[in-house]
């Protein structure tokens, strides 16, 4: 067995090693900074010993978690150069180890995360999961899972059979599970369906499934519980070690004295307060996140405060990669950090005063787990914001009935005769339901279910779902206009002005578009093609055409935005 120093991982370890068969799937139910996805590698290997699997498959819900685990743990462990000081914290020798036992080195591990090729001169994408071990986003994971290989989603033949025997020889581990629904929706139903039929496959034909979650309602727990026919087994942290019918509590001492240890106030704050009171807590010497639901009032927020461009950083989504990479590295210095939900989940920062919108409870406690993250007898300042709209009433009442929340801790405790309150508790205020959608439950069953599938029938089901199984379909933006990219020497002067984000905004910034383009690289060339395309999925199948043609690979496939309509360090506002 590998010594993770974590009990929940240890215990999880001695029910698979007792295990003959796979004959259920697993929920790991641990909170923010516990140390879940580090635990990966470990469930792998033991996996990998057991031969319940060949193959280790790491899934994330965004492109940035992707990045930072697939950096920061795995080519960190393999002995890749990294840079230390922009990871956080780094893995601890069980993860290393676990790796070595499965025989693995850098050349074995992959990452996948649609158009983008951010990792620069490090690593291999693989899209279709030729790899032993293969760090994905989950929309790349649907795609293949669902015989839809990611490079093919636009050409007329799939090749889907490699792809799928990588997913069904390994260990898939599913993390962040509770990021799939955040909100009720029409996309976050595409996903629970996914999801449902993810589990329903993995039973029918063995494959471990591992869900890790910090952030698990009661309404998500019993779906998962009916999904696989009572064939889940949960494991929790928890004040008490006992087995209740489907659930391992597992009570770790050492967590729960380093969580106890935190000392929290929890504050509302009002929307035009949020301003002033961040320089408040800035002028006491304290480091500040702040996490907005909507990119305007980030920005508009970062504009407000009275700091130098190296004392405050902003993070959202429709910022080039250029400019990410310069906010990333201002981090570690920074006395503000100012972004929108792209980071609440995965980035191992630590802070010790955190905002966030009063809208969605789960991504509260994701934000206020990256306060007082790795330090011991810290004070914990946390605020929620109180907007206008109602959104939030319940949990703000909460907060001003139960002053001590220990948004660290799942259970409650009695602490110097004062009962303070725990985050599952919390959690059950506002849970948002789980819905599922029965006509894409059947499309997706179609497509994953029979032995071998026409092509005609999987691109006439995209037809049906206008290409984008999960969510909003997905483009580039280039954002230093049409000279400059008609300069490109290389991929990297491409991506740098480029960043990826729904096809939606298009109506909102039509009059930023200057052109459609499509880029290939090819022995380390680009060639670029400039495309009279009226569509979104047209232009995608016309640069798919374009790649196949001069058997390269596509670098951007999307839309060329006038150079004053981007804000260097502001983005796309």
């Amino acid at each position: 067995m590998f010594e993770t120093g974590r009990r929940l991982i240890d215990v999880f370890q001695n029910e698979v090693r007792n295990l003959d068969r796979i004959d259920r799937i697993f929920v790991i139910e641990a909170p923010t900074g516990y140390g879940k996805s580090v635990g990966a590698s470990v469930i792998a290997a033991l996996n990998y010993l057991k031969g319940f699997s060949f193959n280790f498959i790491h899934v994330l819900p965004l492109r940035s978690i992707v990045e930072d685990i697939y950096m920061c743990k795995y080519m960190y462990a393999l002995g890749e150069n990294i840079d230390a000081e922009s990871c956080g914290a780094l893995p601890p020798n069980a993860f290393s180890k676990a790796l070595e036992v499965m025989g693995l080195d850098k050349n074995d591990v992959a990452y996948q995360m649609g158009f983008d090729f951010m990792l620069k001169g490090i690593g291999r994408k693989e899209p279709t999961y030729d790899a032993k071990l293969v760090i994905s986003t989950l929309d790349s994971f649907a795609y293949n899972f669902l015989r839809v290989p990611v490079t093919e989603i636009f050409r007329e033949i799939k090749h889907y059979a490699t792809p799928r025997a990588r997913i069904f020889t390994s260990t898939i581990f599913l993390d962040e599970v509770h990021m799939l629904n955040r909100f009720e929706d029409e996309l976050s139903e595409r996903v629970i369906s996914f999801l449902k039929i993810l589990v329903e496959f993995s039973l029918a034909t063995s494959t471990p499934l591992i869900l890790s979650t910090a952030t698990l309602w009661n309404a998500f727990r019993e779906s998962i519980r009916r999904w696989s026919s009572g064939r889940a087994m949960f494991f929790a942290i928890s004040n008490v070690d006992e087995k209740r019918d489907s659930v391992v509590f597992v009570r770790d001492r050492e967590f729960e004295e380093f969580a106890k240890s935190v000392s929290w106030r929890t504050g509302i704050v009002e929307e035009f307060d949020v301003a002033s009171k961040v320089m408040e807590h800035v002028g006491m010497g304290e480091k500040v996140l702040v996490v907005r639901d909507r990119i305007s009032d980030a920005v508009d927020l970062y504009k407000k405060l009275d700091l130098s461009d190296d004392e405050k950083v902003l993070i959202h989504g429709r910022l080039c990669l250029k400019d990410r990479e310069n906010a990333f590295k201002k981090i570690a210095r920074a006395k503000v950090v100012v972004a929108t939900p792209v980071v609440e989940a995965g980035v191992d920062w630590d802070f010790d005063v955190g905002f966030r919108d009063a809208t969605n409870i789960p991504s509260l406690i994701q934000v206020f787990g990256r306060v007082c993250r790795h330090r011991r007898n810290c004070n914990a300042t946390v605020y929620l914001i109180r907007g206008s709209s109602k959104k939030g009433v319940e949990i703000i009442e909460f907060v001003k009935t139960h002053k001590i929340i220990n948004w660290r801790s799942p259970f409650n405790y009695i602490e110097n005769g004062v009962e303070v309150r725990g985050y599952s508790e919390v959690l059950e205020i506002s849970s948002v339901s789980i819905n599922e959608n029965p006509e894409v439950e059947k499309l997706f069953r179609a497509l994953a279910t029979p032995v071998a599938l026409p092509s005609r029938y999987i691109n006439a089901a995209l037809w049906d779902m206008s290409y984008s199984l999960l969510k909003e379909p997905l483009t580039q933006y280039y954002v230093y206009g049409g000279q400059r990219i008609s300069e490109a020497k290389n991929v990297f002067d491409v991506i740098l002005g480029s960043f990826t984000y729904t096809l939606e905004i298009l109506k909102q910034y039509r009059k930023c578009v200057e052109k459609s383009v499509c880029i290939i690289e090819k022995d380390g060339h680009v060639i670029i093609e400039e495309l009279d395309s009226p569509s979104w999925s047209q232009l995608q199948r016309k640069c798919a055409e374009l790649a196949s043609r001069y058997r390269g690979s596509i670098v951007f496939s999307g839309y060329v935005l006038k150079e004053d309509c981007y804000s260097n360090g502001l983005g796309l506002v």
